[in-house]
């Protein structure tokens, strides 16, 4: 079964995270132990008009994968 949520080291960057969201292609990265303050969402898909609940929606379960799985790299 395919992860849902990857996260990797930024290669261009020493201090900052990547988080992909496999399922809608969407991509989150972030300085290390700075989540709330140092985000950054891509929408990896041509999604013309995306719906602004939706995407929400999606940054809000990725941000909940990260709290339960790697507290210690987002906090």
């Amino acid at each position: 079964m395919k992860e849902r949520f990857i996260l990797q080291k930024s290669q261009t960057r020493d201090n900052r995270w990547v988080c992909t969201d496999t399922e809608n292609g969407i991509v989150c990265m972030f300085d290390d132990k700075n989540f709330n303050d140092a985000n950054q969402f891509t929408v990896l898909n041509d999604i013309e008009n995306p719906d602004a609940l939706v995407l929400a929606r999606w940054a809000r379960e990725m941000a909940d994968w990260l709290r339960e799985n790697h507290y210690n790299k987002i906090f």
